[in-house]
């Protein structure tokens, strides 16, 4: 027969079985906090995502631009970088009140000149030869 009695090395068992016990049970409330904190931020991530994100003034005087009007945000942002940084939220702000709707390269590339910006933009002709468009100066040579 099997004696009920405890013996020693019985209590030690049943003790360190309890401390395993409490160790696993730490680890598991450690990871479930890990886990809540991690979902949390994930849907703090995906509740920002979903807001619309309002656009910048650059980003409104762009959608604005028609023809090369690009092409001379570019090069005046690229010669004049402090200037543009003041014009670009005001031409925003006249197209977020309706004053404005499109502005063209040339309406830009004119009104930056007036008020004397000196920007250049690259330009080039081009004649349309036989279907296809050559330029100016390859076809002055050819007929020369």
């Amino acid at each position: 027969m099997v004696s009920t009695s405890g013996s020693p090395e019985d209590t030690a068992s049943e003790v360190e079985d309890a401390d395993l016990k409490m160790l696993n049970a730490r680890r598991m409330v450690e990871l479930r906090k890990r886990m809540n904190s991690s979902l949390a931020k994930k849907a703090q991530a995906e509740q920002k995502s979903k807001e619309p994100r309002k656009p910048t003034d650059r980003e409104i005087l762009v959608k604005a631009l028609t023809e090369r009007g690009d092409e001379v945000l570019n090069s005046a942002e690229a010669s004049y970088p402090s200037e543009m940084g003041v014009l670009i939220p005001q031409l925003a702000r006249l197209i977020r009140a309706g004053k404005v709707t499109t502005i063209s390269g040339g309406e830009l590339l004119q009104f930056l000149r007036s008020i004397g910006m000196r920007v250049s933009v690259n330009t080039s002709i081009s004649v349309e030869e036989h279907g296809r468009f050559v330029s100016l100066a390859d076809k002055i040579k050819q007929e020369e």
